[in-house]
């Protein structure tokens, strides 16, 4: 585990870094698919044969691939997982003032959450379904996100124990769930102005609060 983030972590955190290109094209085909179908049907009710039904490839063909519906949830968990990290990198890279960053951050992750159709169906119809998708593959993707603001903390604040990173990116990345789960009326997840003023007034004080402790 501890080996595949580290690994998922460089690839995903780079700021500015191009988007997640697969190498097999039928492999990135097939999570196309799946992630078309976990916003149809749920990522619980995901399975291998409705992705075969879905694609229109060979049975054979996907299931070489991915010979089990565990394998094709987590390497469709890891996937957007690492298309999200690169989203959020991005925004951070718009930014110069550190309270500017997370707020640019916080505005990228929001935006990523609200145009991803398998967040954005869960949030709306099954909202308990995002927590179990976090949790899943012992919850590998709270992890990354975890992981990706520690570092970014520790970067940018070189005095900071990497203990006091990891707790409050834990408590961060803990918080940006609940506002996939329950999306909050103030602010306007939909006006990117609002999160950014929220981000920045709010969230990037906060942060910094809580590292001083």
């Amino acid at each position: 585990m501890e080996a595949q983030l580290a690994t998922l972590l460089d690839r995903a955190i780079v700021a500015g870094d191009a988007p997640v290109v697969d190498d097999d094209p039928t492999r990135a085909r097939i999570l196309d698919a799946a992630l078309d179908e976990a916003a149809q049907v749920g990522l619980e009710r995901l399975t291998v044969e409705g992705v075969v039904r879905r694609v229109g490839l060979g049975r054979m063909t996907v299931y070489r691939r991915f010979a089990r519906r565990d394998d094709l949830v987590e390497a469709l968990i890891v996937r957007e997982g690492k298309r999200f990290l690169a989203a959020v990198a991005a925004g951070l890279e718009g930014e110069a003032e550190p309270h500017d960053r997370l707020a640019g951050g916080f505005v990228a992750a929001m935006r990523f959450a609200r145009d991803h159709p398998m967040l954005e169906r869960l949030a709306h119809s099954d909202p308990g379904s995002v927590t179990a998708t976090v949790a899943a593959n012992d919850a590998l993707l709270l992890d990354m996100g975890a992981e990706f603001i520690a570092r970014t903390i520790v970067a940018e604040n070189p005095d900071v124990s990497s203990g006091a990173a990891r707790r409050v990116a834990d408590l961060l990345a803990r918080l940006f769930l609940t506002y996939i789960a329950l999306p909050p009326s103030d602010p306007d997840p939909h006006d990117d102005e609002a999160l950014r003023a929220f981000g920045r007034d709010v969230l990037a004080p906060f942060a910094e609060s809580a590292l001083e402790a």
